[in-house]
């Protein structure tokens, strides 16, 4: 049974104030007492199973609730102690149940970081009572850590958390190898205050869930870093563009991996208003903050035990990542870093004011072209994290939006009569398979475009260029082909149910609800205006969606296509 946050405290604004806030933190922690004193058996793989073993997933359970029992240990000090005998137990080498050193690429070491932030945030619990023993298990624990490979990427932050954490506490640590780490980090730096995650040049919510929350983090844990000037600096130019990814209801773009994390990466703004308490935005990182949580409290994403269902705005199973275990959407509980905040700081004490309803096109490192009406929009040609689940849909599509989520599979089912959103798709002559854009030959960004070229398969090959002219996406597709081919271009999904095969009939490509429009309208080329229903569960906030089409046939040689895209939120007008 799915449960709604705010039917817990019966409150429609919980997020607005510390009370609130600390009301619904007792009565989930509740609920997770309950589990692990034994009187509830929470199953670690009851909704997915990741690529680690039960063992790991069992400390990642007691290790993600540390993200929400650490804030709000003044009000549950219960839970605390019981995650911490738990640990103590875990880090024991002589027991039965120790939870073994980490290994080169170890979810253990993900895990580690929420220890280390235990023991930072909450010294007089998960240290300072220990034995020496007890202390030598745990820092030994955590320093196998030290010198395992890592994926080159926001892993690193976890290991300096780690050593940071332990160096705090006086354990010996191996210095070096902490600079190493922060060095690699650096190196990972974009403009405007954003990160890559990865070789591949990746930019999505790993940033503001990690990169630039470990970074306040560390900073905060260490102020006589020599890096903090630099990393503060990069988190306030990050906030200026990241404040234009929340729609202003409060929901999140919807865009690239582990969404199954959710308001994860609303973390970010308390930690931010931490370090910069007089801030003239302080009232907006709290806007942002109350009413994006207040919009998940009324999503039914829980059971009954606590455990935060895989999926997005519902729970979907289709959304995990093949590191996605029936506990790992916990890590979402970052969030309720708030409640480290004393309810005298400005972050509670400050009115929220409107999170704006509209901002100007705005250029992220020359791949990302983003503005809000409304809703938060993105028009992107960026790379996409290419080993992952449904990277294609995640990364590739033309755009995303807050308002209108986006759909996975989108390709996949065209023969059965479902499509998913924002995309260009051929049907291949032979397998009669459908292909559309799913990484790049090149991208670049020429003057006020976006240009990618890519090939759905041999012998087609597409130059698309997207621009904005007076609001409006200009698609325009160059394509080169040895063959005729079939295609289906698509624009924004829309909470607007059609039944099924309904795109057989021609129909005008434009899908209104009570709340959304998505139009596409033909410029230059051939085709004929559909509606096509997207598979059921496949769009990330609406089990049942539609999106406005055009199909067609191209002929060998080369093809011009342009569209324009119209999406937006009809109580915005």
């Amino acid at each position: 049974m799915s449960v709604c946050w705010k039917n817990l405290i019966q409150s429609e604004n919980i997020f607005a104030t510390q009370m609130g806030t600390t009301e619904l933190a007792k009565a989930v922690l509740h609920q997770h007492v309950l589990t692990l004193s034994d009187q509830i058996e929470v199953d670690v793989q009851a909704y997915s199973s990741a690529h680690y073993d039960r063992q790991t997933a069992d400390i990642e359970y007691v290790c993600r609730l540390l993200w929400l029992a650490v804030p709000a240990k003044r009000i549950h000090p219960e839970i605390n102690h019981v995650l911490c005998r738990r640990i103590i137990e875990g880090t024991n080498k002589e027991a039965e149940t120790f939870w073994q050193p980490a290994q080169d690429y170890d979810q253990r070491v993900v895990e580690m970081s929420a220890i280390a932030m235990a023991l930072v945030e909450a010294q007089e619990i998960y240290w300072d009572p220990l034995t020496e023993e007890q202390k030598d298990g745990l820092s030994d624990w955590l320093l196998s850590s030290t010198y395992v490979a890592l994926p080159p990427n926001n892993w690193y932050w976890f290991r300096v958390l780690i050593l940071q954490a332990l160096f705090k506490l006086g354990v010996e640590i191996d210095e070096f190898n902490l600079e190493s780490d922060l060095q690699a980090i650096e190196e990972m730096q974009l403009e405007q205050g954003w990160f890559q995650d990865g070789a591949t040049g990746v930019m999505d919510y790993y940033n503001p869930m990690a990169f630039q929350l470990y970074a306040l983090m560390y900073c905060r844990w260490n102020p006589e870093t020599p890096r903090k000037e630099s990393l503060l600096r990069h988190c306030i130019e990050f906030a200026q563009s990241y404040t234009e990814w929340f729609g202003e209801d409060g929901k999140q773009l919807a865009y690239g991996r582990s969404l199954n994390y959710r308001f994860a990466v609303l973390a970010f703004w308390p930690e931010l208003a931490a370090a910069y308490p007089q801030h003239s935005d302080v009232s907006l990182w709290k806007a942002i903050w109350t009413k994006g949580m207040n919009w998940w409290a009324e999503q039914p994403i829980s059971d009954n035990n606590g455990l935060l269902y895989p999926g997005f705005a519902y729970p979907n199973l289709l959304l995990s990542e093949f590191y996605t275990s029936s506990v790992s959407p916990l890590l979402a509980y970052k969030a309720f870093n708030a409640l480290l905040l004393e309810e005298s700081h400005p972050f509670w004490q400050v009115d929220s004011t409107e999170i704006p309803n509209k901002a100007e096109p705005r250029w992220l490192n020359d791949h990302h072209l983003q503005w809000k009406n409304g809703g938060s929009y993105l028009v992107t040609n960026a790379p996409g994290s290419n080993e992952l689940r449904e990277c294609a849909d995640k990364y590739y599509k033309f755009a995303y939006s807050s308002s209108h989520g986006f759909c996975i599979d989108s390709v996949r089912w065209i023969n059965q009569g479902w499509a998913g959103d924002n995309i260009l798709a051929f049907q291949h002559p032979d397998t009669q398979s459908w292909y559309s854009r799913q990484r790049h030959i090149q991208s670049s960004r020429e003057g006020d475009s976006l240009v990618s070229q890519w090939s759905p398969f041999d012998g087609c090959t597409v130059t698309t260029t997207q621009q904005l002219r007076d609001g409006i996406e200009v698609r325009t597709h160059r394509i080169h082909s040895n063959k005729s081919l079939s295609f289906l271009m698509t624009g924004y999904c829309v909470d607007q149910w059609r039944s099924w095969f309904s795109h057989m009939g021609s129909a005008p490509s434009r899908i209104e609800s009570k709340n959304l429009f998505s139009e596409l309208r033909l410029i230059k080329g051939e085709g004929h205006g559909c509606c096509y229903p997207c598979a059921p569960n496949t769009n990330v906030l609406y089990p049942h969606s539609s999106v406005p089409a055009i199909s067609g046939v191209i002929q060998k040689g080369i093809t011009e296509v342009e569209v324009h895209v119209l999406a937006g939120n009809l109580k915005a007008l």
